[in-house]
């Protein structure tokens, strides 16, 4: 690649990174590096001098205040190109039960680079290339474990059989039986001696295989399973054997349905990827009760109720509802301010409990520093702040914007925190700041 198109390459390349890891959590994306070194030797010798230059890098970098991922080494015009992604530590701390998804995706996500870098493309970035990103490392992840558990050794037979089988989770997941939506269990695994069998079929083969062809008679069996006790379909990805329990989640693969249009992929009872309408979903996880406390007590100084502020967020997030908190010092000023915009009540303190009565209807929540409410359903409001994000809701946007209205300098005695409904979260000031 030349110096111009290098050029405009970087901007194009650092945009679909942000777009990407913005998906999975806000503020997860640092920032993106290239670094290249000049080789003009036998390229047979690339390997080994890719090897040495790697772990250098690796070396360099182990000390960074970021994580660091490393892409894979390419050779292109007599340079050896390494790409690089800094993340934000502390969030892919919290986000580690995740790791394979997350290395499948910059896996991905360096293909796509390489491919552009190398093919010295002037303009590749649109706003459907982080989803085809994402979408790719999906279907490599799910490929893989498919592949992991047939139980035939030539894989091309498998891919002539079964091609893709994120499409047909995705099928099942919309597929009803007797008017009701996909709830249920599959379980794969090729060790069928470590099953206990509910009901073991006599002739598998008679039934067909795990394929497109073949959902309805899937989703029929989906209603034999129960999650509770961890009873599914028993397959190997491509036969389905009946109906059992693994006698070990240890090596196990299992999918489960939920009623509104959602799987999950689990390895040893693990959650790898969740998907919801034919979308991918990240919920990242909440913070700890510690750095909760670090967190709120720099906010509110003053407050003895920081645990129980804690409580009451923990107990929003069991709703599995979108949902907005504020709490405010003088919050029945903010109450009164909001009175046409709200309902105001006596003083009530919140707890576990009370709060997830008022979590369950639309609109923020008005709480005080000591989690005294003053009022619930409150419309928000505030002066466009020119910090909008058009990837995400209106809950989040005119939370942004209310926060940035009535906030002091010091971002003291003043904090909202936002639930999605699709699980993820957000806390202004944002908690990465202060931890």
């Amino acid at each position: 690649m030349n110096e111009f198109n290098s050029a405009i390459f970087f901007p194009q390349a650092e945009n679909i990174c942000r777009e990407v890891f913005e998906n999975i959590s806000e503020n997860l994306f640092v920032r993106l590096d290239i670094r290249t070194f000049d080789y003009n030797e036998n390229p047979e010798s690339s390997a080994f001098v890719s090897v040495v230059l790697q772990n250098q890098l690796e070396e360099e970098l182990k000390h960074d205040k970021n994580s660091t991922v490393i892409s894979a080494p390419f050779l292109d015009s007599g340079k050896i190109v390494f790409f690089i992604l800094f993340l934000t530590k502390k969030l892919m701390n919290s986000l580690s039960e995740h790791q394979i998804l997350y290395e499948k995706i910059s896996e991905s996500l360096f293909d796509f680079l390489s491919e552009q870098w190398k093919s010295d493309s002037t303009y590749f970035y649109n706003g459907s290339t982080s989803s085809i990103i994402i979408r790719k490392a999906t279907d490599s992840l799910v490929t893989e474990i498919s592949k992991q558990c047939c139980s035939y050794n030539d894989f091309a037979l498998y891919e002539t059989i079964n091609l893709s089988m994120l499409n047909i989770f995705n099928s099942l997941a919309f597929l009803t039986y007797e008017k009701g939506n996909a709830e249920g269990l599959i379980h794969f695994t090729n060790q069928l001696a470590e099953v206990n069998f509910l009901f073991e079929f006599k002739s598998p083969e008679k039934y067909g295989n795990f394929s497109m062809s073949n959902l309805r008679l899937i989703r029929k069996l989906l209603e034999l399973s129960d999650q509770k006790e961890n009873i599914g379909i028993i397959s190997d990805t491509n036969t389905i054997y009946g109906i059992g329990k693994p006698k070990s989640d240890e090596n196990l693969y299992s999918v489960s349905f939920s009623k509104d249009h959602e799987w999950t992929l689990l390895k040893n009872s693990t959650e790898l990827l969740t998907m919801k309408n034919n979308l991918l979903v990240f919920s990242n996880s909440l913070p700890s009760k510690k750095d909760f406390m670090k967190y709120a007590e720099k906010i509110f100084p003053n407050s003895e109720k920081i645990t129980e502020m804690y409580s009451i967020i923990m107990a929003i997030c069991e709703q599995h509802k979108g949902t907005i908190l504020v709490i405010k010092k003088n919050a029945d000023e903010l109450a009164q301010k909001y009175q046409d915009l709200a309902i105001l009540t006596k003083k009530v303190e919140l707890d576990s409990v009370n709060v997830k009565k008022l979590s369950s209807i639309d609109g923020a929540i008005l709480m005080d520093e000591n989690c005294i409410c003053h009022g619930f359903g409150a419309v928000l409001d505030g002066l466009d702040s020119g910090c909008g994000n058009r990837a995400r809701g209106s809950r989040f946007n005119s939370s942004e914007r209310f926060y940035t209205q009535y906030k002091n300098e010091n971002d003291t005695d003043f904090m909202v925190f936002i639930l999605s409904d699709d699980g993820n979260y957000n806390f202004f000031p944002p908690i990465e700041k202060y931890l």
